[in-house]
């Protein structure tokens, strides 16, 4: 297992003074009561209500990740300010968005790396709980741009209608709509839509935190088997960090947080031979790539 900090100038840090802010902060949105704590975040950040009122779900992800799709004070002062502090002194939607640019830049990678060497025109990937499918429409969005011309499938499966539903407006807002195949099922029923060695790439990122040891071998072993030998897998995990209480106290279902070396095993449990781990800047969570 190879760990890797990844520390690039495009991902969010933070500076000094919100290093100061956070001395007395994270104690503090740690030990506030949950009740409190919910009702201030709802009062003060259309965001923050989201985190609350969705927390878990596709939708209160999107508005974590999509906080520079508009200006800071685009919704009044007093909420511009809330939102310094929801999204820029607390770490858990910082560390979120360079999750998302990590798995984007991981994408494209091997999207080229797969058109380089595959014969056919066809470059097949595979969604497992991936909600909107964000980094995927980013990923395509830019290649396409570039030039590049292959034909892409991607498969999405999710539990969610609702996420699915989302996935499709954001889909075609990129013009994307036409490569993507949506299914509305548990991620354990992997191998009853996708049959064996027909995956290029496959992407499991947020799914994993809320699956046991035993859930997440059983679902990876489904996303292995699906692989064309040599097709990659990029895989995320909450990591432990300072916010663990501030996160439960939102109302955040449970969550299973894992160092590498947890990570790791799971991935080898469901049958690869290794995985290089990538630990995002602020600590909160890190993605694997695996090859089969």
């Amino acid at each position: 297992m190879e760990i890797i900090y990844d520390n690039s100038k495009n991902l969010e840090k933070h500076s000094m003074a919100v290093k100061i802010i956070r001395i007395l902060g994270v104690p503090l949105i740690n030990n506030l009561p949950s009740s409190w704590l919910q009702k201030t975040m709802k009062k003060t950040s259309q965001d923050a209500k989201a985190v609350v009122e969705h927390g878990g779900s596709t939708h209160a992800l999107e508005g974590m990740y999509t906080r520079h799709h508009r200006k800071l004070f685009s919704r009044g002062i007093m909420q511009g300010v809330a939102d310094l502090f929801w999204h820029h002194c607390v770490s858990q939607p910082k560390a979120l968005r360079n999750r998302l640019k990590i798995v984007e830049k991981t994408l494209e990678g091997e999207i080229l790396r797969v058109i380089n060497h595959k014969e056919q025109n066809i470059i097949s990937i595979l969604n497992v709980g991936g909600g909107s499918s964000r980094a995927i429409i980013h990923s395509i969005d830019k290649l396409f741009k570039k030039g590049i011309r292959h034909n892409v499938e991607v498969i999405n499966i999710d539990k969610s209608q609702k996420a699915i539903d989302l996935g499709k407006e954001i889909a075609k807002k990129f013009n994307l709509r036409h490569v993507f195949k949506w299914i509305c099922d548990d991620a354990r029923n992997i191998k009853n839509h996708i049959p064996n060695t027909t995956i290029d790439i496959a992407e499991m990122v947020g799914l994993l935190d809320y699956f046991s040891r035993e859930k997440g071998v059983e679902v990876v072993g489904q996303i292995y088997n699906s692989l064309e030998n040599n097709g990659l897998l990029i895989i995320a995990n909450i990591h432990p960090n300072p916010e663990i209480k501030f996160v439960k106290n939102t109302g955040w279902p449970h969550m299973y947080y894992r160092t590498p070396k947890a990570l790791n095993k799971i991935i080898i449990e469901a049958g690869f031979k290794e995985s290089t781990i990538i630990l995002e800047p602020l600590g909160c969570h890190i993605i694997a790539i695996a090859r089969k």
